[in-house]
């Protein structure tokens, strides 16, 4: 077997290689053979020789002649910047994601990472624990739901910003039981929006609920006395009571809110979306994870751990929407005119230091049974023409609710018990 000599350097053994093909004329094979490396090997230096001469030959730094995890200097003083104006509004987020999309809409570019910006205001000492909201009274206990089309909530995700200062809301409805999820992404937050999403796309897939739990912005009217806004006529019409929760949360929309930042998670922030089209493509496929990918639920009580078998095994249980599209219903005014039906609409509130309450622009007394804080559901029977206030699964208060609509039956007949029976 031919001997390979001794080479100072794998520069060096290069050289020979080349001379001996170039200047010597010997075959790519046997000057590869003498060199003790590959044809290959001596095809890849032959091509650098002649491409950069001499200099081809010698290992060039794998090294970027930039650095490319260190932020301009310019993107540096503008997220602090924007820091500082979120910093002096008093109602503004101040977190790293409304940094970021101040930065959308401002079009600056390049948009750095929402981890970048959370290491530079760290970096400049400027970030701050969360502050934690005063809450005052009892919290009420949350059911506890463990099946599909018992308890679904719904909620906006506000005022986010496109490529291009586009700014869109998406709107979220998930089922607790199950942990199915449903969003929507638009340039405007009607309830014309939310109705049409929750009849031809959430429900087709998540089924009709019991109960759906919302703030108050999806009952909030201008009108004394009828909260009965088109999304409470829709659920009431297919059978579903409509919860409100009380200002502040308290826990009651976490399992809504957790489905939120989740999506987030999975979209806006960690990719930038140019379009609401693109926006909608990303959406689709983190819904689509989260419903047929995540292994959320416990399979020796769901017979599966993805929210989407759960559903499709238990299809024949549940209540479905009919075919049902919006816009034929909706009047040359954009109008949907869905009929009052039978059923419930509860609030929760607390109670103030008048000892009342403030239901649909009205204030009912609640007495003196219940402490200032303490919380209380008053359901509204519209059967019945009814206000029922209780506390503890106590009614302390009944009064006569002035309804001016006909009432008809709904499309589902309602639950026996509301959903806050165990109250």
């Amino acid at each position: 077997m031919e001997s390979v000599p001794e080479f100072g350097s794998e520069v060096e053994r290069r050289r020979v290689a080349i001379r001996l093909v170039v200047d010597d004329g010997v075959r790519k094979a046997d000057a590869a053979r003498q060199v003790g490396r590959t044809r290959q090997w001596v095809n890849k230096w032959l091509r650098e020789y002649r491409e950069h001469g001499d200099d081809g030959l010698v290992d060039r730094s794998r090294a970027p002649k930039t650095q490319p995890t260190k932020t301009p200097p310019d993107a540096v003083a503008k997220i602090l910047e924007i820091r500082e104006s979120l910093d002096d509004n008093s109602v503004a987020n101040i977190g790293a994601l409304t940094i970021l999309s101040e930065l959308e809409r401002e079009r600056f570019t390049p948009i750095p990472s929402l981890r970048t910006i959370e290491r530079i205001l760290a970096a400049a000492g400027v970030t701050r624990p969360r502050e934690k909201r005063q809450r005052t009274g009892n919290k009420l206990p949350l059911p506890v739901v463990t099946t599909p089309g018992v308890w679904q909530q719904a909620d906006w995700i506000q005022d986010r910003w496109l490529e291009g200062g586009i700014r869109f809301n998406s709107l979220q409805i998930a089922d607790v039981g199950s942990h199915g999820v449903t969003a929507g992404q638009y340039l405007d937050r009607r309830l014309l929006t939310a109705v049409t999403f929750l009849i031809e796309t959430a429900w087709p897939f998540l089924s009709i609920p019991q109960a759906m739990g919302t703030d108050n912005a999806f009952t909030s009217t201008t009108h004394p006395n009828n909260p009965f806004t088109i999304w409470t006529r829709v659920c009431l019409f297919f059978g579903v009571e409509v919860i409100i929760g009380p200002p502040g949360g308290l826990g009651w929309t976490n399992h809504i809110e957790a489905v939120n930042n989740e999506w987030q998670r999975k979209t806006i922030w960690i990719e930038h979306f140019d379009s609401l089209n693109a926006l909608r493509a990303g959406s689709n496929r983190a819904v689509k994870w989260l419903n047929t990918r995540r292994a959320v639920l416990d399979p020796d009580v769901c017979g599966t751990r993805y929210p989407a078998d759960y559903i499709a095994n238990n299809r024949h249980l549940l209540r479905w929407p009919p075919t049902f599209t919006v816009a034929d219903h909706v009047d040359r005014h954009g109008n949907l005119h869905i009929p009052l039906a039978a059923g419930r609409v509860t609030f929760l509130r607390h109670v103030t230091e008048h000892r009342t309450i403030n239901v649909a622009h009205t204030d009912w007394p609640v007495g003196d049974s219940v402490p200032v804080g303490g919380l209380v559901t008053a359901t509204i029977a519209t059967a019945d023409h009814r206000l029922a206030i209780r506390h503890r699964g106590e009614t302390v208060k009944r009064f006569d609710y002035p309804i001016n609509h006909p009432i008809i039956d709904p499309y589902h007949p309602p639950a026996e018990q509301s959903l806050l029976h165990h109250v």
